[in-house]
């Protein structure tokens, strides 16, 4: 009788397990259904002494961008990403073929500006968008699903991915130009601070921001028209979208994500450490 009694709990626990992963994993697919993704490769291989597009720069057996696009295979949605091109699109264009839309930046006036280019590729149907960049080649298909199912359990328009590194070497090379995520005592982000800003305290904070973004649709098409370029490069910066929202007096949502999946690429040094993690 106890063997019967301990099968049938077993078997019980089984199945709760299974339906607890199978409604996680619907809900992540519905999640998706309604989210479509923006990867900006535009920009120059400038300071990677390259002529190539920085996108196609070789990390390992592919390139950069093939492995973001990689990792969105694995994912189940029904709306293609939109890959915002600019130098020497016709590379990129030529390595991916039809598998995706894209969209052109003819002028390099910033991130805020490439997605403001994606805008008439944006199918109807979409609810919230996610921001991916061609240099960040190691953002998994976990980070992806999490980011947009948490902008849908959310009434924020818009979720962060946020990383804190532990490393204090990596932090030194990789990370100490990064915004750092300043929290109240309840844990809520009370403000970006960028490193030039930062005071002696806020410096020594090790949660950064990646500006991997997932945004309500609609309110990030009307809060990209109120981008200003007052800056030393004249350009439209996406992480400016952040402030917007606690102008409006949103609260910012976010997720945690490992410190290599934040790792990007300008440099031929950065690259380099990026082969630690292939």
């Amino acid at each position: 009788m106890w063997l019967c009694l301990g099968y049938l709990l077993a078997v019980y626990g089984l199945f709760s397990i299974l339906n607890y992963t199978q409604k996680h994993v619907m809900c992540f697919s519905l999640s998706m259904e309604q989210t479509q993704i923006i990867i900006l490769a535009a920009g120059k291989g400038t300071r990677m002494e390259s002529d190539l597009p920085k996108a196609m720069t070789r990390l390992g057996e592919t390139t950069m961008l093939e492995s973001v696009i990689t990792t969105l295979d694995s994912i189940e949605y029904s709306k293609p990403p939109v890959v915002v091109v600019g130098y020497k699109k016709e590379l990129i264009i030529e390595a991916l073929g039809d598998a995706v839309t894209y969209a052109h930046q003819d002028e390099q006036k910033g991130t805020g500006h490439a997605v403001m280019c994606a805008e008439d590729k944006l199918k109807e149907q979409t609810d919230r968008v996610i921001i991916l960049y061609a240099d960040m080649p190691f953002v998994s298909q976990e980070t992806i699903e999490r980011l947009a199912q948490a902008n849908e359990d959310t009434i924020s328009p818009i979720t962060i991915a946020t990383a804190t590194i532990r490393d204090e070497d990596l932090f030194t090379r990789h990370f100490s130009g990064f915004g750092r995520i300043a929290r109240g005592a309840d844990g809520k982000i009370e403000k970006i601070v960028e490193a030039k800003d930062a005071t002696d305290t806020e410096l020594g904070i090790r949660e950064v921001n990646p500006a991997i973004f997932c945004c309500d649709k609609k309110w990030m098409l009307q809060s990209l028209r109120a981008l200003k370029n007052d800056n030393n490069q004249g350009e439209y910066y996406l992480t400016d979208l952040v402030q917007i929202a606690f102008d409006q007096q949103h609260e910012i949502s976010s997720i945690d994500i490992p410190e290599e999946e934040s790792l990007g690429a300008n440099t031929k040094e950065q690259l380099a450490f990026l082969h630690n993690y292939l």
